[in-house]
């Protein structure tokens, strides 16, 4: 069985919008740190062809419009398929410790022994709902979708479901 990435995708869309009047601000280079993002799941999830997935990702802290963050990683999985992409994600922050983000991204994708996702562009969206420690740290939970938005011959898409840990930059590199 195949998860309903839309169903998914509206159901947490309608519990943030139910809690709106509590949104304290978007993240943008004011409130939040670049951060380098480890995250590791399921590709493929509700196939019978599903994969380990691991992802390392760069999401800048400099905001177009105050609101969308620049990102790009790449995604291996266990049967060696890759996926690197760019894109914008947009932070909400809930208060000081708990945020959810929105992204949207596009890149080059190879299956290796994986899935044939029908075209080597595929696009890639998703929300994350995480918490945020004090040290801008973040742990959390995310959704995400990878398509060929029909432009291939066939497009089967899939599902990731994954647990992320981000890291601001000056940690690292300081």
């Amino acid at each position: 069985m195949r998860v309903n990435f839309w169903g998914v995708l509206a159901g947490l869309a309608a519990f943030c919008v139910a809690d709106a009047c509590q949104a304290q601000e978007f993240s943008s280079s004011s409130n939040d740190v670049a951060q380098i993002g480890f995250s590791t799941g399921i590709f493929n999830v509700g196939d019978g062809d599903n994969a380990a997935e691991m992802r390392l990702d760069y999401r800048d802290d400099h905001a177009f419009f105050g609101v969308l963050r620049p990102i790009g990683g790449v995604m291996v999985t266990s049967d060696h398929a890759v996926h690197g992409y760019g894109g914008l994600m947009a932070d909400v922050l809930w208060g000081e410790h708990f945020a959810t983000s929105f992204y949207s991204s596009v890149g080059a994708y190879h299956e290796g022994d994986g899935e044939d996702l029908g075209y080597w562009i595929e696009f890639r969206s998703g929300i994350e709902v995480a918490y945020r420690f004090d040290n801008k740290a973040r742990v959390g939970l995310g959704f995400a979708h990878i398509s060929n938005a029909d432009i291939g011959d066939i497009n089967p898409g899939a599902e990731v479901i994954s647990l992320t840990y981000t890291v601001p930059v000056s940690a690292i590199f300081n």
